[in-house]
């Protein structure tokens, strides 16, 4: 059980989605866009941008590259507004 310690300090556990502030009904995921840890819905919005598919492929290039702590193809992401 040591290594759900670790787990528990990363962070990935969230009441609320940074980035809408709902609650997550605990299923999160990390924002392909940066480090921001979002509920599903967010996820789904955030999959109809049209950088999304040039964030996934950034984020695996990185991952090939053996980067441990990519940060995001772009920190300082805004999602767009719809209306």
């Amino acid at each position: 059980m040591k290594n759900l310690k670790t787990f528990e300090s990363f962070g990935m556990q969230r009441d609320n989605c940074d980035r809408c502030g709902g609650p997550t009904n605990n299923t999160t995921t990390t924002s392909m866009f940066n480090m921001d840890v979002i509920c599903m819905n967010c996820k789904e919005e955030e999959k109809k941008d049209p950088e999304y598919e040039a964030a996934s492929k950034a984020e695996l290039e990185a991952i090939r590259k053996g980067v441990k702590n990519y940060q995001g193809a772009m920190p300082d992401y805004e999602p767009l507004k719809r209306s």
